[in-house]
C-alpha cells in the first residue's frame, strides 16, 4: 500500500506502487515498484524496490536493494546495500560500501569504493577512490586513483596521479598518466603477512602498458614501461623499459630489455 502524506511525497511501507511524477521525498522500506520517471529531492531504499524510468533526484540512498531499469542522475549516492543501475549514472559524489552494478557509463565528480563496484561502462569522474573491489569493462578516467584493493579493468587507466597499493592479484591492461606509483600492501604486521602467504603465487599487480612522466612500480608484471623517469622495483617482471632521463632497476627485478628515448 502506498501512503501519499503530501502530494510531493510517496511513501511504501508494506507493498506498492509509485506512478511517475515530482515528490520531495521517496522511500521504500517494504516491497515497491516505481512505474515511470521520477523527479524528487530524496529516494532512500531500506527493501526492495525497482524503478522503471529514470531517475532524477539530489540524493539516492540504498541500504536495501535497488534496481534501476533506466538513467540515474543524483548529486550523491550512496550505497550500503545492494544497487543496479542498467541506464547511465551521471551526478556528484558516489560512496558504494556494499555491491553497485551499473551496465553503461559512469560520469560523476567523485567515486569511494569500500565495497563492491562493477560496471560494464566507462567510468568517467575527478577522483576515484578505491579501498574495496572495483571492476570495470571500459577503463576509467579521472584526475587522481588513488587504490587499495582489487582492481580488474578491460581499458584504459588514465589519469594526472595514480597511485595503486595491491594485495592479491590485479590487472589493468594499460596505465597512463604524469605520476604512477604502484606497490605492494604493507606486510609488516601479522595479518598482512599470512595474507601474502596464502597469495603468495598471485602477489604481482599485472599491465601490459605503462606510460607516465615519473614512473616506480614494484612488484608488478608489465609488457611496457615507459617514462621520462622510471623506477623498477623489486620482484618488478619487465618485458621492456624505455625513458628519457634516468632508470633504476631493484637488483631482485627481472627486466629484459632497457631502452634510452630518442629526445
Amino acid at each position: 500500500m502506498v501512503n501519499v502524506h503530501t502530494r510531493q511525497d510517496a511513501i511504501i511501507n508494506g507493498s506498492g506502487t509509485v506512478v511517475s511524477g515530482k515528490y520531495d521525498e521517496v522511500r521504500i522500506s517494504g516491497s515497491g515498484r516505481i512505474l515511470g520517471e521520477i523527479i524528487c529531492q530524496e529516494v532512500k531504499v531500506s527493501g526492495s524496490a525497482k524503478f522503471n524510468g529514470k531517475v532524477e533526484t539530489d540524493y539516492f540512498n540504498c541500504s536495501g536493494s535497488a534496481k534501476c531499469l533506466s538513467e540515474v542522475d543524483a548529486k550523491k549516492i550512496s550505497v550500503s546495500g545492494s544497487a543496479s543501475i542498467d541506464g547511465k549514472v551521471t551526478g556528484g559524489d558516489v560512496n558504494v560500501s556494499g555491491s553497485f552494478r551499473t551496465k553503461s557509463d559512469l560520469n560523476v565528480k567523485s567515486i569511494n569504493v569500500s565495497g563492491s563496484m562493477k560496471t560494464l561502462g566507462l567510468v568517467k569522474a575527478e577522483v576515484i577512490t578505491v579501498k574495496g573491489s572495483l571492476s570495470t569493462e571500459k577503463g576509467s578516467e579521472c584526475e587522481v586513483f588513488t587504490a587499495k584493493g582489487h582492481l580488474s579493468m578491460n581499458g584504459l587507466l588514465n589519469a594526472e596521479n595514480v597511485k595503486i597499493t595491491h594485495s592479491g592479484f590485479s590487472y589493468v591492461p594499460e596505465i597512463g598518466g604524469e605520476t604512477i606509483e604502484i606497490s605492494r600492501f604493507d606486510d609488516s604486521n601479522l595479518f598482512s603477512r599470512i595474507f601474502t602467504r596464502i597469495f603468495n603465487s598471485r602477489i604481482n599487480f599485472k599491465a601490459d602498458v605503462i606510460e607516465g612522466s615519473a614512473v616506480k612500480i614494484d612488484y608488478t608484471t608489465a609488457s611496457v614501461v615507459r617514462g621520462d623517469a622510471v623506477t623498477i622495483g623489486p620482484k618488478c617482471k619487465i618485458d621492456l623499459v624505455e625513458y628519457n632521463e634516468d632508470v633504476q632497476i631493484h637488483p631482485s627485478a627481472k627486466v629484459k630489455e632497457v631502452k634510452k628515448l630518442e629526445q
